[in-house]
């Protein structure tokens, strides 16, 4: 049994709708400009009455009728659903008759990107944190179907600062944020997702069967979090080429690692990379794994690669093909269900469901009974009785 989609209560955000730009001011008090974005600049704010930070997008309104009206709301409608440490936290919205204000909490450590510019690229102890936190995140929003869909180093951003004492790197919180081109899929039969075909994201970061214009599910987030492991840890991208298709083919040919760095990584780590950045999302690892996976928690007495759904299908009827002719009887209406009995549930995704029965034919399919059938003692009897009278009318002939 697929387990169903988990549902958050939507998040009473106020909204308020002011007359004129010069009214904010007297609600928050504007500092400096923190960034720019493709549709809007964010800053440091001060809420008068509270006292406490914020960071204010400042996004122009797009004319009646334009698409990216449905992109906001979209935004903001996702945003309202969320609430999760990991992901950046909605406050408020604000109207005015020619902007739209979003007040967000305030992430004052900046972004991956401007860390990584910093740096050049990080150990796997100070990636580490970073990634199991992006991957906290991801199974939160895939548990609700929720997609980002734009993952990429500029849109993890850092709570405070990280640089420590004498350099070294601080313990870090990261906040996916940018939920602009983020989709909740709808749930069609049996709680299975649509898949998604439109082709959005970043170059660099994005996967395969979304580049290719293929239908895709929420692991394309899984492989962009793939791309920023592999940034991080040497601070090159992956997969670069002059064009959509070099970038296919060398996405098909695998992840390579050819830059001196990662001499000293460890194969654990790399292991990790071949699992994230594999071009088939079937066969790549979900963000339930990557959280579980023993580069993040140290326990390896769980596999490093980890078995994909198609394996562990192949590996049940591998195991129930070996056992399935038997000329035992069946188990007792009363008995207690045995340890075979259990080897019908598989766990995919953290979540544990059915697998498929396998079943011989029945005599309508074409397929003779393995024992044939027994006939009722009365029908015996009857049959036995027959014949004996044959045989005494024949000896009194």
């Amino acid at each position: 049994m697929i387990p169903r989609r988990k549902t958050t209560p939507v998040r009473d955000v106020p909204h308020t709708r002011l007359h004129s730009d010069s009214e904010l001011t007297r609600l928050y008090m504007f500092e400096k400009k923190l960034g720019k974005g493709n549709y809007g600049v964010v800053y440091q704010a001060t809420h008068i009455d509270t006292q406490t930070e914020w960071a204010i997008k400042e996004i122009p309104k797009p004319e009646p009728g334009h698409p990216r009206w449905n992109l906001l709301d979209n935004e903001i409608e996702i945003l309202q659903k969320v609430d999760h440490p990991n992901i950046i936290h909605l406050r408020e919205v604000l109207h005015t008759a020619q902007n739209l204000y979003l007040a967000f909490e305030l992430c004052s450590g900046g972004d991956l990107r401007q860390l990584l510019k910093r740096k050049g690229f990080l150990t796997e102890d100070e990636a580490r944190p970073i990634i199991c936190s992006l991957a906290q995140a991801l199974v939160y929003l895939h548990r609700r179907d929720i997609s980002h869909r734009d993952l990429k180093l500029e849109n993890v951003l850092l709570k405070d600062g990280v640089d420590g004492v004498d350099g070294e790197v601080a313990p870090v919180v990261v906040k996916v944020a940018d939920f602009g081109l983020a989709v909740q899929s709808d749930v069609g039969v049996a709680g299975v997702g649509t898949l998604m075909t439109q082709v959005c994201g970043t170059h660099t970061y994005m996967a395969p069967e979304v580049m290719s214009g293929r239908g895709y599910s929420h692991s394309c987030d899984v492989w962009s979090a793939g791309v920023i492991m592999y940034l991080l840890l040497c601070g090159h991208a992956p997969f670069n080429g002059k064009s959509k298709a070099q970038r296919l083919e060398r996405m098909s040919e695998g992840v390579k690692f050819p830059q001196p760095v990662w001499a000293s990584i460890s194969d654990t780590a790399k292991t990790v990379l071949s699992c994230l950045l594999t071009s088939d999302p079937v066969c790549r690892m979900t963000a339930y794994q990557l959280l579980e996976n023993p580069w993040i928690t140290g326990d390896f007495s769980r596999p490093v690669r980890p078995l994909n759904v198609q394996e562990l299908m192949s590996q049940w009827h591998r195991e129930h093909a070996e056992g399935s002719v038997s000329t035992d009887s069946g188990p007792r209406a009363d008995a207690p269900p045995s340890a075979s009995s259990t080897q019908n549930k598989l766990e995919v995704n953290g979540h544990v469901c059915e697998a498929p029965q396998i079943c011989s034919k029945s005599p309508a399919d074409g397929a003779k009974p393995s024992q044939p059938k027994r006939k009722h003692p009365a029908a015996r009897k009857k049959r036995s009785a027959a014949s004996t009278g044959e045989k005494s009318r024949s000896r009194r002939k």
